[in-house]
């Protein structure tokens, strides 16, 4: 008999989760929040994907050194972001 794999737990309450997850991503550095971040996206599919895709998208952004963009683009970027995490 072939064992099924555990699947994480899906998650329909995870709003304030998804603003902890772009904090962290974002550069927060609370301990606490990074414990909370990381033990829910164990357990559940839909913030491990979005805590996922949040780091690539930094980690692609760092990529180019020699571009920086301004305070107030990085600030619009992350309140948007934010706006569409609530959303969900």
């Amino acid at each position: 008999m072939k064992k099924q794999k555990k699947r994480p737990v899906e998650c329909h309450d995870c709003g304030e989760v998804k603003e902890l997850i772009a904090r962290y991503v974002g550069g927060d550095e609370d301990e606490e929040l990074a414990r909370q971040v990381l033990l829910h996206a164990q357990t559940c599919a839909e913030c491990a994907k979005l805590l996922r895709s949040l780091k690539r998208l930094v980690h692609y952004c760092s990529l180019e050194p020699n571009c920086e963009m301004p305070v107030a683009v990085r600030r619009e970027l992350w309140v948007t972001i934010r706006r569409e995490i609530s959303a969900d």
